[in-house]
Formats: C-alpha cells, structure tokens, sequence
C-alpha cells in the first residue's frame, strides 16, 4: 500500500470515528435537553401553583437518579423589600428537624456505648423526667422519645416566643416556669404502649445529649450532622435575623399579615428549629441515603439501617415516617419522609430509600399550627410533590 493510499484510509477512519463521535455526542446532548425542557414545565407548573393559592415564597429542591436535579426559589422572602426567595434563602426546617436530631441522638449514643432501651433519667443531669404513677410502671427509654411513644406533654400549645419576648431557660421550658408560658412536662399514661406525636418526646432529647455529649446542642449537632452532611447554609442559632431578616423568608399569616410572634424562638430547638434551605435538605437526604449502602460519612450503615426500621407503628421509624411516592403513610411504601409545620412556615421532606427520587418544599405561609388544624396552604407543597412525581416519573 502506498503511502498516499494509506493516508486516504487513514483519513476516512479517523473522518468516520469523528463523525461517530458527533453522533455520539448529539445522543447524549438530546435527553439532557429534553430534561432541561420538562424541568422548565415543571417549574412553569409550581410557580402557576404557587400563584394561583397565594404563596408568597417557596424553597425547592428535586432529587433525581441519585442528585440533585435542580434547586430554584419561587415567589417573593419579604413583602415590603419585594426580596425574592433565591436557593440560599433561609426557612424552618420544622418538624423535619426531628430527623437530623434522631439520627444525632442514635450516632452520640452508639459512640458513648448507650443502649436505645436504657431509661433516660439515668443520663439527664440538668433536668429529671419528674416521677409518677406511670413512669414507676415503666421509665422513659431513648428509643420511646424517639419513636413518640413516651406519652410526653407537649410544651408548645402558643408556640413559645417570638423576636422580642425574653426565652425561658431549657429548666424553666421543661418544668413550666415564668418566663415559660407552657405547662410543665410530664409523663400522661404508661411509655412505651401507643403512639402519640409528641414534640414533649424530642424536647427532651435536647438536654440528654448535651448531658450525654456534654457540650451544647448547637455545637453536637453541627459535629454529629450539619458539617459531615455538608449542610452549609444551615444553622441551629435562632438570634441571627434579630439584627437583620434580609437572609430569611419573612413568615407569614394565611390572611398574608405578618405572624407578630414569628419567627419563633425557643431555647428547645430540637423538635423544630433548624434554620435551612431545601438544597441543605436534599443534601443530607442523599448523604443519608449513600449511609443505608454503607457509604459516606454521615452515619455507618448500622445505625442509618436503625432509623428507618418500623418501631411505633408500621410506618414510624426512629428518625422517618415511611410513606409512598406522595408522602402518604405507606407500610410498603418505598420512601421516608417527615413534614412539619411552624407559625408561617410549613415544610416536606422526601426521599426513596434508595437514594434515586425525592424533593424537599418549603414555604413561608401558614397559620400557627398549635392553635389551628386547619392549615389549607399545606394543599400547594401536596400539589407540587404531585407534579414533581408526575414529570420525573415516580413510578
């Protein structure tokens, strides 16, 4: 073969090769726009939601095929600024704050070589769940705070404290005392027989591990979650936004009005009151999910497998609530999620136990669920989990 013959050949394999590659490549790119195009509709479709049922602001972020897919804010933080609410925008976390301190709960005590069925007064120093006639039946374990089942009072019937109101000490939250305004806990029936949410149940959970750890809650849960979940923009310290609110979404009433007593503070932050961003969320979310496959750093894989394993009921765990695809309580379901609200925000949580599918929505519009059932504006983070499973296919 001549030299010019095969330089011919030469060229017609590598002219085919790169035409192959451009093929390639174009195959590749058309999914990824396709995508980008049902993420945009998708996106169209909350914010029309979120228009039309009156939502100031939202906060979301979507899972899918093991990352994050996206993270946008919808809508507006602050009425007066006309600040809109951007990714890195701050809101409670609410009841899902139950999950970070459940698995900072279970983490601290594998370390300490504590058993979740050791009753819990032997390890409060600071505070005593008091004594009666059904604590001497049965004492209060970690593992029935943590599944709800230690028939706890709960201390939050108005909500604690707003911005100006002087905080009780977590001695004077927990027994009732000025300048508390809610009612001592205490044990109501025999621990350990049914459940009953109970925000009583993670109150008490705050000083057992600053007692078992001995060091502050806040510092605990930044050493045992928030930094190896990479929750970056996320804080346990609810003094930040007295100076300046331009971080956070301002909270508000159904009837659109500023909650007066919100953002709530309380010197009880573990049942209630991680200040996050639905990115931060979706990240522990995956970070605990790798933990169920024995990877990553958040949790071994013993104990994540521990969280999620049905305690009180089919569909409690020690850290999640086992639902399906629309959070909906499901003993089969093949998610874990938790909810929750607070005076002006309302929140979810959800990922499959696999790690693949999920979202976290959050919002800044909601009346104060401890005076209220009623709470309507729950219907938009509903409707919009129904089109995020619509357009990613959860099937």
């Amino acid at each position: 073969m001549t030299i010019n013959k095969l330089a011919v050949k030469v060229l017609t394999v590598a002219s085919s090769g790169f035409f192959l590659l451009i093929i390639a490549k174009s195959i590749t790119a058309k999914p990824t726009f396709l995508t980008n195009l049902s993420n945009r509709r998708l996106q169209n479709s909350i914010e029309s939601l979120r228009q039309e049922m009156d939502i100031p602001g939202a906060s979301i972020a979507v899972i899918d095929n093991g990352k994050i897919s996206w993270a946008k804010g919808f809508g507006i933080a602050d009425k007066i600024t006309q600040r809109e609410v951007t990714t890195s925008t701050l809101f409670t976390a609410n009841s899902i704050t139950k999950v970070q301190t459940s698995l900072a709960v279970v983490k601290l005590l594998a370390d300490k070589g504590i058993a979740l069925d050791e009753p819990v007064n032997r390890y409060l120093k600071s505070w005593k769940i008091p004594k009666n006639q059904f604590t001497a039946k049965v004492p209060v374990t970690f593992r029935m705070l943590l599944n709800h089942t230690a028939a706890l009072t709960s201390p939050y019937p108005d909500g604690c404290c707003g911005p100006k109101e002087t905080l009780p000490t977590v001695k004077q939250f927990l027994n009732g005392k000025p300048p508390a305004t809610n009612p001592p806990v205490t044990v109501t029936n025999v621990p350990g027989e049914k459940f009953a949410y109970c925000n009583g149940c993670y109150s008490v959970l705050q000083p057992a591990i600053e007692d078992v750890g001995d060091k502050p809650f806040k510092r605990l849960m930044n050493e045992l979650v928030i930094q190896p979940a990479k929750m970056m923009n996320s804080t346990f310290d609810d003094e930040f936004f007295l100076e300046d609110s331009s971080t956070i979404a301002i909270p508000y009433d159904s009837d659109g009005s500023v909650h007066k007593k919100a953002p709530m503070r309380s010197t009880i932050l573990s049942p209630g009151l991680l200040w996050t961003t639905a990115t931060d969320l979706a990240l522990f979310n995956l970070a605990f999910t790798r933990a169920l496959k024995g990877e990553g750093t958040l949790i071994n894989q013993r104990l994540a497998e521990a969280l999620i394993i049905p305690s009180s009921t089919p569909t409690r765990s020690l850290g999640f609530f086992i639902v399906n695809k629309n959070a909906q309580e499901d003993s089969k379901g093949d998610y874990l999620s938790h909810s929750g609200s607070n005076i002006g925000y309302l929140s979810l949580s959800i990922i499959s136990k696999d790690g693949k599918k999920g979202a976290v929505i959050l919002i800044n519009k909601g009346p104060n669920p401890f005076t209220t059932t009623e709470i309507p504006e729950y219907s938009f983070i509903t409707d919009s989990l129904k089109l995020i499973s619509k357009y990613n296919r959860w099937d």
